[in-house]
């Protein structure tokens, strides 16, 4: 389920960087939206999990994957949002991580939203199940997001790892203006 749970972080980490709403100070152009390469295969099945966009500013997470394992604190999640300079050289502009069981359970920002759209398992959880999880159209609070980021282009990457090898993740490019 670590794998789940890195979507979830990644999706949550995209959106509130991604994501417009009324009184938002810049608009936001997604580039592009892709898996990272990893080095474990018998994690998780990306399946069918699309980032789809819900209006002018809001974007929208839905689809289906698959948990092959149950995952719980040996899966550490990282994330990093890199603000792209004038050169093109990547920098980074914040970062967290932690272990996976702990990410889940002490947010209070997305995954008691997201299991109001989804069957994933509940927040205390841990280790995060295997099995088969859909989320439905989640689309986060928009009062969550930043009201202002430079205009630029930005990379935000959220990757799940065991043993320092990935396991999952996700690379979305953006541009705000």
């Amino acid at each position: 389920m670590n794998k789940t749970l890195a979507i979830g972080s990644t999706w949550a980490i995209l959106l509130c960087a991604i994501a417009l709403a009324d009184g938002v100070l810049y608009e936001v152009l997604l580039n592009s939206f892709e898996a990272v390469p990893r080095d474990i295969e018998d994690m998780l099945d990306y399946g069918t999990i699309r980032l789809t966009r819900q209006g002018k500013n809001e974007l929208g997470v839905s689809g289906s994957f698959t948990v092959f394992q149950n995952t719980g604190k040996e899966a550490q999640v990282r994330w990093t949002v890199y603000k792209i300079d004038f050169m093109g050289n990547k920098r980074m502009f914040i970062n967290g991580a932690g272990s996976l069981c702990e990410i889940i359970a002490q947010d209070e920002v997305v995954y008691p939203h997201l299991l109001e759209k989804s069957n994933l398992p509940p927040q205390d959880s841990c280790p995060f199940p295997k099995g088969n999880y859909t989320i439905h159209n989640f689309v986060l609070d928009e009062q969550r997001f930043p009201p202002a980021l430079p205009a630029s282009d930005w990379i935000v990457e959220t990757i799940l790892t065991r043993d320092g090898k990935i396991g999952c993740g996700f690379r979305v490019s953006f541009t705000t203006k």
